[in-house]
């Protein structure tokens, strides 16, 4: 599967996931957002690493807004970690935590949005199947090894791994 569809796969089961929450009982919010932060971090790591990255270096001053969208990802990724480590410093049954999320949410919504949108038809085009192919190896082997309960630094050891066999 190429890069793209890994990661909106992973799109889809974080959206579900904010749903889940949102409609979770304060007792429950506790063990959702476990499981979901760390989901959250490795989908950071692995589209930096196996897709922005490359992608920024490669198209150089061929398209602009490739180029910029690295560094526009990297602050809302920094945004994003605020307010998760907001998140984890309150009590999930205080609806101070749930605005916090909601705020998550929204960013992430139209975060996501903006990525399939206007970024990743821009990225097809520059890369093309066989390199997109490419790039779905290791970030399928983190997306198989996070749903077979490996923490995220092992999820991305194993991306790592795959990456020197698909490059």
């Amino acid at each position: 599967m190429d890069a793209l569809e890994e990661l909106r796969q992973m799109h889809v089961q974080a959206q579900t996931a904010f749903r889940r929450i949102e409609g979770a009982m304060p007792d429950q919010r506790a063990g959702l957002w476990a499981k979901l932060r760390p989901e959250l971090e490795l989908h950071e790591k692995i589209e930096e690493q196996f897709v922005y990255d490359p992608v920024a270096r490669e198209v150089g001053p061929r398209d602009q807004t490739l180029k910029a969208w690295e560094g526009e990802h990297e602050q809302q990724a920094k945004e994003a970690d605020g307010i998760i480590a907001r998140i984890g410093e309150l009590d999930p049954k205080d609806g101070q935590w749930m605005t916090e999320f909601q705020t998550l949410v929204s960013m992430m919504d139209r975060h996501i949005a903006h990525e399939e949108q206007d970024i990743w038809p821009q990225i097809r085009r520059e890369w093309g199947e066989d390199k997109l192919k490419q790039a779905g190896r290791p970030v399928g082997a983190a997306k198989s090894a996070a749903e077979g309960g490996a923490s995220v630094s092992e999820a991305f050891g194993r991306a790592m791994q795959a990456a020197k066999h698909a490059f």
